[in-house]
């Protein structure tokens, strides 16, 4: 464990950054996704509740530079974990917690390990894409040089010594 996980940029801005750590200003800007990036994929056919999610995600994540198609296999397993989760839980909520095994005794409902599964592979999946306050605070961006300024130090005016007294 490292520890306390970072609040993110904003929340600390809000809060005035009360500890003076640094804020990371190196926050990705990707290249910006066509709204075609918005369309489910072929993949998804079949798991209209998959479909949703990624009609849901796809466009913010997109509008928010978050994402690349780098990025998509990800969003395409977290789609898909989400729509095993709530097909799990629907059926949980239908049968119970509790069911009867075929031997007659009761037994933890089977869905409710599918849908415990999936959600550990969505909270695995979401701070990858950026998708919690605190991760978004730990990406970074590695700068491409292009608005390095090399004489930027002598914008500032120079400190001048204090004036001595002579007599």
């Amino acid at each position: 464990m490292r520890g306390r996980k970072p609040k993110s940029v904003v929340q600390r801005q809000l809060g005035g950054n009360p500890g003076h750590r640094p804020i990371n200003d190196a926050e990705p800007q990707h290249r910006r996704l066509t709204e075609a990036f918005d369309t489910p994929p072929p993949e998804l056919a079949g798991h209209p509740r998959a479909e949703t999610e990624w009609r849901r995600l796809a466009p913010m994540l997109r509008q928010a530079r978050q994402i690349t198609e780098a990025d998509w296999a990800a969003l395409l397993a977290l789609c898909l974990e989400w729509a095993r989760y709530l097909e799990a839980m629907s059926k949980v909520s239908t049968l119970g917690l509790v069911v009867t095994a075929p031997s007659g005794y009761p037994i933890t409902n089977p869905y409710l390990p599918i849908a415990t599964k999936a959600l550990t592979n969505c909270n695995k999946l979401w701070p990858e894409l950026g998708l919690t306050p605190s991760s978004r605070s730990r990406v970074q961006t590695i700068s491409t040089g292009e608005a390095v300024d090399d004489f930027a130090e002598f914008d500032r005016a120079p400190v001048l010594p204090a004036p001595t007294r002579t007599q």
